[in-house]
């Protein structure tokens, strides 16, 4: 059996905290209650989206704990012999499980798995009066330990790798002509899973409404759509949906709903699109939600979504400085190296603000979004921009490793108002600016053919988008990566001008303000090193997308000047080290060039929908040679535990809703899991045993 990762005891736990909470009335308070309760009932998706065998994890474990509380179970395990270091290896593996939506990091898509014996973790599962043995159990104890392939990764079969969103027995070819078929037929695959049943395709589609429709044949099998896939789960999204429009302030918030109310019914994603029109319009609520099938980083093929829900309180004074930002767009996209053409003909103003979360239900929580990741509505309609400001925990001195000492000291004293930076200008510019060149369903172009030049080869534009392809179709894999990397490098480039840096750090002087921007970039190449563990040798294959961005970006800089990041290999504590020097006179000339040419690319690419040639320039820049597998070894080495994340739970008692806090230990993290998930939890046995085997490898 290969080597698998745990999750560390020493792992440190990070709170949300949201004083904001606090000033809303009664009304605010039950909207809020109502979006969490729909965005955690849905979030049970995400487990059956991870892999075969964390559905049942959550099932045992969530059975175990609300019967027995942590300190219950720690005196019934050390009254049977167990250590209290063995009890923290249990309870971090339970923490990271609930957190991670499985057993897999939502960060990295790679298993973990106990560190206590096989026979302590099934001592504690069978000596419980929570949980009695059955098929749950049964069915994936000798996956829990597995880390052998293909059940160390998620990835198709064919790639060594398991996933939760394609049945084992079938392949990328087919999988391929399934997808560019149900794009000719008009359906989205965004919210759907797809399984070989005999010889026929079933496409499952997220809905409360159930039933089947013939589409017709791939490769000589029938395919057909078959509703009602998360049922259950779906229909407690939509009581809880119906439950909040009673407390919405405005038509935009209204229509968003029945929005999501039907779309969640019929599975009919233009009905999500819909909703998303509305949100865009709902300009500066108290309250900010959003909820559906959203990112597609977790899928394989990069085209279907996993499950995310999220609400949050607006940050006054950080959202006033964000909306100066967005004053100015329009000025600071000229900054951008790519010819007018390629920008958007109108710049639709978003609305940028700076939240705290009061639950964001998923398998991981981001520092910043910038949605819907439509680009039909993104191009025409606009978006929004969100920083979730109380989800950025500050690193200590000791975790910011491999730094050369003054480069360290800088990075720690200016972290916050960096990543602040980095986050703003990512999410409003990376994601918001650039067009993308489209064919609607009319044949219209929504540019002009015959005198846009493409700024690579100085020839007339000859690709674009056909209606009803996107992005991730065109650029596969590496889709996901291509577009965080030019989110985070344009951060980076327009960080370089002070006017733009001016805007949102007004209190800081000149000094402050370079030595904050030279934080920001160390920020991104900093986690471009730490993040080499991510990424798998044998496969020769990333594991996560914006870890492979940074590399892409830090290769991109020592390319263009080998001079302006020195790493230098040394030992420390008898293991090998290395110390990581940016030189930063070099930021402002060589640095800025290496980023503009660097985004320059990606935006041409992504205009003109030029898979293979975006493909070929990014996998360039993200291989990884033998002096960075080396690196990679440090790393590996020498890595602080990853942090996890406890969130406060909307309790609704007596008619009024009030915010419980935990305990920030592993203990807390379960207890607030536990209290997250209130509903369907013998359904999600029944689930696991009805559908989930179709995906069993």
């Amino acid at each position: 059996m290969n080597q698998a990762p745990v999750i560390q005891v020493n792992s440190p736990v990070t709170s949300f905290v949201s004083p904001g909470f606090n000033v809303l009335n009664q009304n605010e308070k039950q909207y809020a209650y109502h979006f969490a309760r729909a965005s955690w009932e849905g979030a049970r998706i995400c487990y059956f989206q991870r892999s075969y065998e964390s559905p049942g994890l959550f099932y045992i474990f969530h059975k175990i704990f609300s019967t027995e509380k942590p300190q219950d179970v720690k005196q019934r395990l050390q009254q049977n012999g167990w250590s209290e270091e063995e009890v923290q290896q249990l309870f971090v593996y339970v923490a990271a499980v609930f957190q991670n939506s499985g057993n897999f990091k939502s960060f990295g898509d790679s298993k973990f798995i106990p560190e206590v014996s096989q026979e302590k973790f099934e001592q504690f599962i069978t000596t419980s009066p929570g949980y009695q043995v059955d098929q749950v159990w049964e069915s994936i104890r000798k996956y829990v330990y597995n880390y052998d392939k293909p059940y160390g990764l998620i990835d198709l079969q064919e790639k060594n790798g398991s996933n939760s969103y394609y049945s084992n027995n079938l392949n990328g070819e087919l999988l391929e002509a399934v997808d560019k078929f149900l794009i000719a037929q008009g359906v989205s695959e965004l919210n759907t899973r797809v399984v070989k049943v005999g010889e026929e395709i079933h496409v499952l589609v997220a809905s409360v409404n159930e039933g089947q429709k013939d589409l017709g044949e791939v490769h000589n099998h029938k395919v057909k759509l078959v509703y009602g896939d998360f049922a259950p789960f779906l229909n407690s999204v939509v009581t809880h949906l119906t439950a909040a429009l009673q407390y919405a302030t405005n038509d935009n918030q209204k229509n968003m709903i029945l929005a999501y109310i039907d779309h969640f019914k019929s599975g009919d994603v233009e009905l999500h699109k819909q909703s998303q029109r509305h949100w865009i319009k709902d300009k500066g609520p108290v309250i900010e939600t959003n909820i559906g099938f959203i990112e597609t980083y977790l899928d394989p093929l990069k085209v279907r979504a996993e499950w995310e829900g999220f609400v949050a309180v607006v940050n006054k004074e950080e959202s006033a400085l964000l909306n100066e930002l967005v004053n100015k767009a329009e000025d600071i996209i000229k900054y951008l190296p790519w010819p007018k053409e390629f920008e958007v003909d109108v710049y639709k103003r978003p609305d940028f603000t700076s939240l705290e979360v009061l639950a964001f239900a998923s398998s991981g929580t981001p520092l910043g979004i910038n949605i819907p990741n439509y680009d039909d509505i993104r191009q025409t309609e606009g978006f929004k921009n969100v920083n979730l400001g109380n989800t950025i925990g500050k690193l200590s001195k000791e975790s910011i490793k491999f730094l050369d000492e003054t480069d360290q000291d800088i990075f720690h004293k200016y972290q916050s108002e960096a990543i602040f930076l980095i986050v703003a200008l990512h999410e409003l510019i990376g994601h918001g600016a650039g067009k993308v060149f489209m064919k609607d369903k009319d044949g219209n172009l929504n540019f002009n053919l015959e005198n846009t030049i493409n700024p690579l080869t100085n020839q007339k534009v000859d690709s674009f988008y056909n209606h009803g392809e996107q992005w991730h179709s065109k650029f596969g894999e590496f889709s996901g990566a291509m577009e965080e990397c030019k989110a985070d490098a344009t951060a980076l480039y327009l960080s370089t001008y002070d006017d733009v840096v001016k805007l949102l750090l007004p209190k800081q002087s000149e000094e402050e303000r370079r030595n904050t921007v030279f934080a920001g970039w160390l920020f991104v190449v900093h986690r471009a090193v730490q993040g080499l563990e991510f990424y798998n040798p044998e496969q020769k294959k990333w594991g996560q997308a914006h870890v492979l961005a940074r590399n892409v970006i830090l290769q991109s800089l020592i390319r263009e000047d080998p001079e302006i990041i020195k790493i230098t290999e040394t030992q420390q504590n008898g293991k090998p080290y290395m110390h990581f020097k940016f030189d930063q006179s070099k930021l402002y000339t060589t640095g800025k060039k290496a980023i503009s040419n660097l985004i320059l690319h990606l935006q041409v690419f992504k205009s003109i929908g030029a898979g293979n040639e975006g493909v070929q320039f990014f996998s360039n820049l993200a291989a990884v040679n033998d002096q960075f597998l080396n690196y990679r070894n440090i790393v590996i080495q020498n890595k602080f535990p990853r942090r996890l994340e406890i969130q406060p739970n909307l309790i609704l008692q007596d008619g009024q809703v009030n915010l419980k806090e935990y305990e920030s230990t592993f203990a807390g993290i379960i207890e607030s899991q536990v209290e997250h998930h209130l509903e369907n939890i013998e359904t999600t046995k029944e689930l696991f045993l009805k559908v989930q085997k179709l995906f069993q490898n």
